[in-house]
């Protein structure tokens, strides 16, 4: 059993956050000892863990809210789960091909500073003539 405080060492989150996810019921209830502190268990923080990585896909708390309460159910919402999971995978997918095109600008950009560093007087570039340079691989 794990306290409030050691729960949220574990994961990384605040103890607001984890009384944030108990509240809009993303986890079931934790245990509470005889002076009403939470103690979480293993199995707390494992749905804990799940709720981050949900996070950090961008799933909304509604969606999250609704797995959940479709986990809870069990078995005869499986399908549901199944097809909501996909979903997800794709919205992943489309997330990562706009972090390889996001990346892709960067690390040209940071090409093209590298470029322009070299160059005597690149303090005395504007930025519109940083842009034209930019946008036409180097040169105006």
């Amino acid at each position: 059993m794990y306290s409030a405080k050691e729960a949220a060492e574990i994961t990384g989150l605040s103890t607001a956050t984890l009384r944030y996810y108990e509240k809009e019921s993303l986890l079931p209830p934790v245990k509470r000892n005889v002076q009403k502190y939470r103690q979480y268990t293993d199995e707390d923080i494992e749905w804990i863990r799940m709720i981050q990585c949900m996070r950090m896909a961008n799933i909304p708390i509604q969606s999250i809210k609704e797995y959940v309460s479709l986990l809870i159910q069990g078995g005869k919402t499986l399908e549901q789960r199944y097809e909501m999971v996909q979903e997800h995978i794709e919205n992943i997918m489309g997330q990562i091909a706009d972090l390889q095109k996001a990346l892709a600008l960067t690390q040209s950009k940071l090409a093209f500073y590298e470029k322009i560093l070299k160059e005597p007087l690149h303090q005395d570039i504007t930025y519109a003539e940083e842009w034209k340079m930019f946008n036409h691989g180097g040169h105006i």
